[in-house]
């Protein structure tokens, strides 16, 4: 009787140690389970951050700053309302590189608006859809090849208007850039131009 008992006795603790080695080996795998998937949440969690932070970045630090806008009238000596603006602009403080090819112009006076794009400068005016851009201060050309801002780089973007633009016209020109926010340029035509050709209107 005792010989069984004691039978009994060892069986019954192989069975609990077998048991709690049966646990110990889920509770490995299970936090081995949740250590991979915290190691990827965390790894993926990184990247979106990164990119995230790229993009705030480019978006405050990328921005346009127009310095003057002009407007020319045409004939010796000039007569009637403005046909030309030009635009002078550089890169904000901080701000990176722009393709000025990427550039998009937004313009409207109450009646007409359009939206510019780049055309490459080659010295004869622009259409009505598009601007042209040349190098004031910098290595650009305002070619196809060469029309990078860089900074301290002092542009001069000319816009062919959609219309003669009359004196006492309120204007608005945005620059849309390929990264950051755009920037506007808000200005009204004075109430003569006398016998100028170049008017400054902002």
């Amino acid at each position: 009787m005792k010989a069984n008992q004691a039978y009994l006795n060892k069986n019954d603790r192989a069975e609990v140690g077998v048991g709690t080695l049966i646990v110990f080996i889920a509770m490995v795998l299970v936090a081995a389970v949740a250590a991979a998937v915290l190691i990827n949440t965390t790894g993926t969690l990184q990247q979106r951050a990164q990119s995230t932070g790229k993009e705030a970045t480019q978006e405050v630090s990328s921005n346009l700053k127009v310095f003057n806008v002009y407007g020319t009238r045409d004939g010796t000596p000039a007569a009637g309302d403005i046909k030309h603006l030009q635009v002078n602009v550089g890169l904000a403080a901080g701000a990176t590189s722009m393709d000025m090819t990427k550039l998009i112009i937004r313009y409207s006076d109450g009646t007409n608006t359009v939206n510019y794009a780049w055309e490459a400068y080659d010295g004869t005016p622009s259409d009505a859809a598009h601007f042209q851009a040349t190098w004031i201060r910098g290595a650009g050309d305002g070619s196809a090849t060469n029309s990078v801002m860089l900074s301290g780089d002092l542009v001069q973007i000319i816009v062919d208007t959609p219309a003669d633009l009359a004196t006492r016209t309120s204007v608005t020109v945005s620059l849309i850039p390929e990264t950051g926010s755009p920037v506007e340029s808000d200005f009204k035509t004075p109430a003569t131009y006398g016998s100028d050709t170049s008017i400054t209107l902002r």
